[in-house]
């Protein structure tokens, strides 16, 4: 409103502007206060403001190297930097030919075009076809998440078949939002980052003092963080497709970029041909005010989906009632987890009531999570919070990709001045508590921010006729299905997609990014979406899962950082596995000493004995290896999305219960070979050399079959047919 009101006044004589800028707040302050439905519901749609974005915005081709370099930054620590590497596109593609990289050169405030000037980070993957259609332009989610680290990695995977039907129509543009990671300044909060212990006041107090020294450090740099909002970046998409040369353009947002692409079709309808909406954000009710709504409707939505399964419903049969008498019981006496420190120590954390809301909720994120939340919730019922440490160290090691600055200039802005109070009806107590924390904390760092709130009509729910494709995952935590209902009421031209088995965003997978395909070929016509009906809802069960402490035995081991039990048990597999060899050479060794006897004096004893130590060996190599090949199976079958190793602390997939049969075979082996250590001793089946090996071994075998007896793992079967 006000950007458009300084434009204007530009083009006429000085003496007339008092007038001109009254006459005009009138129209664009008075009007939109009417409601935006008339007595019949009719959707009034959303006016555009194109006469905002400045003239003179341009492009810069820059090489990708330069963008993606940050002063300063050292991302070795960084998980997906080590797996990945720190090159922003997929392997096998070639800068210039398949992607290139450049930077939009904006004003800082649009409605000031002599003013200052950001720069926003751009990377185009290029389209197969030579003849490309309308680009589709993409944005991350957060705010403050970056777009580079996501979209183009993603987008240049060259054996996705999905993904090359979406390059073979047209160019996939990733848009890091201004103030992102690889945007120009970048405004990143490390005084911020280095304080975050959220827990006592005194550390929340801690929070907020790095977070004021955070703003306080970028105004002294010049950067007005006022002017990071979403209506500035959605005038910096308009100014991208005049730079480019577009006359209309696609776009795609997940999570906080639904909101982006909102701000866009408000703002520059004329230039949209469709959008894809991943995990919705509505303008209304604001997603702060929902904080305790959304615990409370996670954990019903897990609790309902476990009983309407009756193998989850038979293991776990009050989901709902265990998580509140769980976190009751963690407010009274925090449990404690052993964890890997970000300096890889281990140390033991206490675990709150909060932490382990906290937890469940950004596990649920991820589409695998809700089916692994039941066992967790269980367990944690107990007092074993193993299934929470992996996620935690995870989290801790993939780093924080959020720019802080960012994030709180758009929360501050455009969330938090809108929500009007927590919204705790109906909401179980825990809800309650963990949702009024977090709206508190928040509204409290937003004073620290202090950022004016955007204007109340670039607020407002979108009405328009864009063809839009909506997508949301049944079980997405942050952004339910009710969100993006709610932004499809506007949206006169829409199709709507639940994932039944999703969590938040659909963006990677192949049935979405086939349905996207479909969509952005014809955005007037229904696409197939015949896929999700092939999601299932696939909780960890008895009947796909044995259960027992022996199945859960090792990946406890590995996720409970139990290192010295671990090499233990490799060390004495070792000595077992070596017993062929070692038995080869000595055998060598006497024959060509002359002291073998021949074969009549040997007794048949000496010959079988031997035969069971090889027979051990055996076993043991193939038990070592039945271990690592169920981990890795289970790891890589993205059973419960990135929650595979899940299981692996449950129990084991039924389909390799098959392994616990070489931890018996060894134990009984290791009996056979102590009797024939006794006899050899008895008969003096060989020298004396040779009799304290085997017996030597035979010991370790005997010692290596307790270990497996107190881990449980001779009696799985036994266990499994008890339970």
């Amino acid at each position: 409103m006000l950007p458009l009101i300084s434009s204007l006044s530009k083009v006429i004589k000085h003496k007339y502007r008092p007038l001109l800028a009254f006459l005009l707040a009138i129209v664009l302050v008075v009007l939109p206060a009417f409601p935006l439905r008339s007595q019949s519901e009719k959707l009034t749609p959303n006016p555009a403001n194109p006469s905002v974005v400045a003239d003179g915005s341009t492009y810069k081709v820059v090489p990708c190297d330069q963008l993606s370099k940050i002063p300063g930054e050292d991302k070795k620590d960084d998980l997906l930097t080590q797996i990945l590497g720190d090159n922003l596109f997929a392997s096998g593609n070639q800068e210039g030919k398949d992607y290139e990289c450049g930077y939009l050169t904006v004003p800082e405030v649009h409605s000031q075009p002599g003013g200052k000037t950001l720069q926003v980070a751009i990377a185009i993957i290029k389209s197969t076809n030579p003849k490309p259609g309308e680009p589709l332009i993409l944005f991350q989610g957060g705010p403050g998440g970056s777009s580079l680290d996501l979209f183009p990695r993603l987008f240049t995977l060259k054996g996705d078949e999905s993904v090359q039907k979406l390059r073979a129509q047209r160019d996939l543009i990733a848009f890091e939002k201004r103030g992102n990671h690889y945007s120009k300044p970048r405004l990143n909060c490390p005084e911020y980052k280095e304080s975050q212990t959220a827990g006592t006041p005194e550390e929340q107090a801690k929070e907020r003092a790095g977070l004021q020294a955070c703003r306080d450090r970028l105004t002294r740099q010049g950067v007005n963080v006022a002017a990071f909002n979403s209506v500035e970046s959605a005038h910096d998409v308009a100014a991208l497709a005049k730079a480019l040369g577009y006359k209309q353009i696609n776009l795609y947002g997940v999570s906080y970029g639904t909101e982006l692409v909102q701000h866009v079709m408000r703002q520059h309808p004329e230039i949209i041909r469709s959008v894809i909406l991943d995990g919705i954000v509505p303008a209304e009710p604001a997603i702060e005010s929902q904080t305790a709504v959304i615990l409370d409707r996670l954990i019903t939505q897990v609790d309902v989906a476990c009983a309407a399964d009756s193998d989850c419903k038979a293991l776990y049969p009050d989901v709902k009632g265990t998580f509140a008498a769980t976190y009751d019981r963690l407010n009274q006496t925090p449990g404690s987890v052993k964890l890997l420190n970000s300096k890889k120590q281990i140390e033991t954390q206490k675990v709150t009531a909060d932490d382990l809301a906290s937890t469940i909720f950004l596990m649920a994120y991820d589409s695998g999570a809700p089916f692994v939340l039941p066992a967790l919730i269980y367990q944690a019922s107990e007092g074993n919070f193993t299934l929470m440490a992996p996620y935690v160290y995870l989290a801790m090691l993939s780093g924080d990709s959020i720019t802080q600055g960012t994030y709180f200039s758009v929360k501050c802005s455009e969330d938090v001045p809108f929500a009007k109070g927590l919204e705790v009806n109906g909401v179980a107590p825990y809800a309650k508590q963990w949702g009024g924390k977090i709206y508190e904390e928040m509204v409290a760092k937003c004073k620290v921010w202090n950022v004016p709130a955007i204007a109340q009509s670039a607020h407002k729910p979108v009405v328009n006729d864009i063809p839009a494709l909506l997508l949301n995952g049944h079980f997405d935590p942050i952004t339910p299905p009710i969100f993006g209902r709610t932004v499809a009421k506007g949206l006169r031209h829409h199709f709507f997609v639940e994932f039944p088995a999703n969590g938040h965003g659909a963006i990677g997978t192949l049935c979405a990014t086939s349905i996207m395909a479909q969509f952005l070929a014809n955005p007037q016509q229904t696409p197939n979406t015949s896929c999700t009906n092939e999601q299932t809802v696939k909780f960890i069960t008895e009947k796909n899962t044995l259960i027992a402490p022996g199945t859960r035995w090792l990946g406890k081991s590995l996720f409970d950082l139990s290192w010295q039990t671990i090499f233990r048990r490799l060390v004495l597999l070792g000595l077992l596995i070596l017993f062929p060899f070692v038995w080869l050479v000595m055998t060598l060794a006497t024959t060509l000493s002359g002291s073998r006897k021949s074969s009549l004096e040997i007794k048949s004893g000496a010959r079988w004995a031997p035969v069971l130590g090889i027979l051990l060996a055996v076993f043991s190599v193939a038990w070592l290896g039945v271990q690592v090949y169920e981990v890795g199976a289970t790891l890589l079958s993205f059973g419960y999305g990135s929650y595979s190793f899940a299981q692996l602390l449950v129990g084991v997939d039924r389909q390799y219960a098959w392994i616990y049969f070489f931890p018996i075979a060894i134990a009984l082996v290791s009996i056979g070979m102590l009797l024939f250590a006794v006899l050899s001793w008895k008969h003096s089946y060989w020298g004396k050399a040779r009799r304290f090996y085997y017996s030597f071994t035979a010991g370790v075998a005997l010692v290596y079959s307790l270990f497996l007896a107190t881990a449980g793992q001779l009696t799985v079967f036994f266990s499994d047919m008890i339970l």
